[in-house]
């Protein structure tokens, strides 16, 4: 009976369509529900910036917090499904970022405000299989500024993904490693982001202190945001 166990597992991934392993692959690298200290470095070719974020998520909403630098803690985001809240503690007041401006920078890094929303891989694009890796193309009239998107698997966790323009020039990748499990879940502890269109800019992540767990309902309020969570 052992030997029969993981040949059930690889009958069921070999049995998946694409748009149901991309969803599975999505999961994995959202990890568990936890509460984790993430640490962003923002390199430029004369430059570098450091932020440490305390971030709360059940692996569908985000609550993200700026610790440090001191001249810009207290910001804070709420990703919610397709809605965005911002907090400025300068302005004392939270905002909704129309959809417009989702394509800006986050904390003037290489990531974007859609990219800490986290579905739109799988809400805006169809997914097939070419050569061992995922390939997403948009969704008529997808709000999306990629025309294709490949996602690269090592042993079925994401180790690399390349976004395309609508011209088919690669302009991002993402590589992911240091893989950490969490009973039964994995978590990437390390992300770093390439601009392919300007050498020498590049944004890693590095997640530390995770503590996997539920999270308070109440860290998801856009309320919390001002509160704290």
């Amino acid at each position: 009976m052992r030997r029969l166990i993981p040949f059930f597992f690889l009958a069921l991934a070999l049995a998946q369509s694409p748009a149901e392993k991309l969803k599975s692959v999505l999961n994995r690298l959202r990890g568990p529900e936890h509460q984790a200290v993430y640490v962003l470095k923002v390199v430029r070719p004369q430059s570098e910036k450091l932020y440490r974020l305390q971030v709360y998520t059940d692996g569908q909403r985000a609550h993200l917090r700026v610790l440090e630098p001191r001249s810009e803690a207290g910001q804070a985001f709420l990703s919610l499904g397709t809605e965005l809240y911002l907090y400025d503690p300068r302005l004392g007041r939270t905002l909704r970022l129309p959809p417009t401006g989702r394509s800006e920078r986050f904390l003037g890094s290489d990531l974007t405000y859609q990219d800490l929303m986290g579905r739109d891989l799988e809400e805006l694009f169809t997914a097939s299989e070419e050569g061992g890796a995922l390939v997403l193309t948009p969704k008529p009239q997808a709000p999306t500024p990629y025309g294709r998107v490949e996602v690269h698997l090592k042993e079925d966790l994401p180790e690399r993904i390349l976004y395309y323009d609508q011209r088919g020039q690669a302009i991002r990748e993402l590589r992911l490693s240091g893989y950490q499990a969490f009973s039964g879940r994995v978590l990437p502890g390390r992300m770093e982001l390439l601009d392919l269109l300007r050498p020498g800019y590049r944004t890693v992540v590095e997640i530390t202190q995770v503590k996997v767990g539920p999270v308070p309902p109440a860290c998801f309020s856009p309320l919390a945001l001002e509160r704290g969570c």
